[in-house]
């Protein structure tokens, strides 16, 4: 009230006129009710009237009733006090809610870098999924927040849940679309959909939702490839809770998460795709080392055997050809031998009858580098894990054998209940290089194709260690 009674006060001095103080009395309202509101202004501006009153009642004021020039002035600074004091109240909440839209917004845009770093760094669908559902509840001041996948049989699985109060909504995971609902009707017409009283929805999970209190509802389709791939919903308990452009709000976290699940699948094709590049590889492996076994190698074994007979048939008073004969059947042994070596080098049939462990054993007495083997498999694995983690361990021994200037290699390989874990050592020289051309690559690509793990550390001086893992859920 000191600027209102200050300026009522000025009027005892006789340089300052009556518009003068009621100029400063008016500002000093204005600036009260900034400062505390009108609820505080308002009457102040009452109280300062009565102080700008109290200047007409004896002894200041003339004896006799205030004249009509006196009323009006009083009641000219009583309505201009109480309009000013209303104003500002309103200027002042204006700019409350637009400090608390900008922080609304604000917490948006933080909210949607969160979700396009995690897609940015490939995070799990799960993650992203998760992500997304908190964001859509904690940003639009949802009850709960829900994401949603659309299966080829018309229904709808829930991959994510966010509540306010957890435990209220008991919804299925999986419900058929059909009925009133935010979901079917999203699906129907894809595009974001909401509805301002659930009361009327008739669906069965429309009834799971209004048994948990939520009272309105409206969500944003997840599209991926030009297709309804799901659905973003935010629920509230109270009946059209929510702002005219929240729907489509929404749909800029959704168009995020269609990004993630285009990468994803994308990223499921293209090791699909090097899966079976890999397994037609194989195939054509197994294809030639048969071929070789059936056909030329057993040619050679019939010409070898002809020989024989031949030079045992052959007359001793034919020495040279004799001596002839027995050259070439040599010389078809040793070609029968190194037959058998390239096919077992294409694909080993001891892989193929016997399983991963007598294969490796095998690899270990033909390596030049010694090596010191610990298996542990109780059973055969999958075909294709077990052609992997040949291939693995044979290239890891080439390596050694060709750059590491070794004198052992250690080969640990454990079976657990859900993977096959190997270990490949050396105490060469270490400094391998896995894009540098050693193979590694190969076995990458390999080991990646059956969703496995591959791990090189090999510092200069100290070898090089190859870790593996290898699922072993895959088919047979």
């Amino acid at each position: 009230m000191t600027f209102p009674i200050v300026a009522t006060a000025v009027i005892y001095d006789p340089y300052v006129t009556l518009p003068v103080a009621i100029v400063l009395g008016l500002v000093g309202i204005a600036a009260i009710t900034y400062r505390a509101g009108a609820a505080f202004g308002i009457p102040v501006a009452l109280a300062s009237f009565l102080a700008f009153d109290w200047y007409y009642v004896k002894p200041t004021h003339p004896v006799g009733p205030p004249s009509v020039h006196d009323l009006a002035e009083a009641g000219l600074y009583l309505v201009m006090a109480t309009a000013i004091g209303t104003v500002v109240t309103v200027a002042q909440q204006r700019e409350v809610a637009s400090e608390k839209r900008r922080g609304a917004l604000a917490g948006e845009q933080m909210a949607l870098r969160r979700v396009a770093t995690l897609v940015a760094r490939n995070a799990t669908p799960g993650d992203v999924f998760a992500a997304v559902a908190a964001a859509v509840g904690g940003v639009f001041d949802a009850d709960i927040a829900v994401v949603a996948h659309y299966e080829t049989d018309a229904s709808v699985t829930l991959l994510a849940t966010w509540e306010r109060n957890p435990g209220k909504l008991q919804v299925p995971i999986n419900y058929s679309l059909g009925g009133h609902d935010i979901s079917t009707i999203v699906f129907q017409t894809q595009r974001p959909a909401r509805m301002a009283d659930y009361s009327q929805a008739d669906s069965s999970i429309g009834v799971a939702v209004r048994q948990a209190d939520i009272r309105s509802a409206l969500g944003a389709p997840i599209i991926v490839d030009q297709r309804v791939w799901g659905i973003a919903i935010a629920g509230s308990r109270h009946p059209a809770a929510f702002p005219a452009d929240v729907e489509h709000r929404i749909g800029e976290f959704t168009e995020l998460l269609a990004t993630s699940i285009a990468n994803t699948e994308s990223r499921a094709e293209l090791a699909a795709s090097r899966a079976r590049i890999i397994a037609a590889a194989d195939e054509t492996r197994r294809r030639l080392e048969r071929d070789l076994h059936d056909g030329a190698q057993q040619r050679l074994i019939s010409l070898a055997l002809a020989m024989a007979n031949a030079e045992s048939e052959t007359p001793a008073e034919l020495p040279k050809l004799k001596a002839d004969l027995l050259g070439m059947r040599n010389a078809l042994k040793g070609l029968a031998d190194d037959l058998r070596e390239l096919s077992r080098g294409i694909h080993p049939a001891i892989l193929s009858e016997g399983g991963l462990e007598p294969a490796l054993k095998g690899l270990f007495r033909r390596s030049v580098v010694p090596v010191e083997g610990d298996i542990r498999i109780d059973d055969r694995l999958p075909k294709t894990v077990e052609v992997a983690a040949y291939y693995v361990v044979s290239e890891a021994l080439a390596n050694v054998a060709k750059h590491a200037r070794a004198s052992v290699v250690t080969v640990r390989v454990r079976r657990s209940a859900d993977t096959l874990a190997m270990e490949i050592r050396d105490d060469g020289v270490g400094g391998a290089d896995p894009g540098g051309g050693t193979g590694l690559v190969g076995l990458e690509d390999r080991v990646k194709s059956l969703s496995g793990g591959i791990d090189v550390r090999s510092p200069p001086g100290c070898g090089t260690e190859l870790s593996v893992t290898l699922p072993l859920n895959c088919e047979q």
